[in-house]
């Protein structure tokens, strides 16, 4: 199965995420990172979070890589990263 992630990224204020897309298969599925995963894990206190991401964007990448392959989906078909995750 062919993962792609275009570089598009987008600051979700009212969720406090940064959602960004992936092509799977022809289909394309909502990811997102809370930014309590950015904070914890990729030094991201004091830093503007779309730097953070922009700055981690291939291991983020690669968490949700390994959660699609899990079929880790939320209820309504996306992907959420969380601090437990990384």
């Amino acid at each position: 199965m062919a993962i792609l992630f275009p570089s598009v990224e987008a600051l979700d204020g009212n969720c406090d995420v940064i959602s960004f897309p992936a092509d799977v298969n022809n289909q394309r599925i909502r990811c997102a990172i809370s930014w309590e995963a950015l904070q914890d894990n990729f030094d991201g206190n004091n830093i503007p979070p779309l730097e953070v991401f922009c700055a981690n964007r291939d291991a983020i990448e690669g968490i949700a890589e390994r959660l699609i392959n899990r079929q880790r989906f939320e209820q309504d078909g996306s992907i959420l990263i969380i601090t437990q995750d990384c």
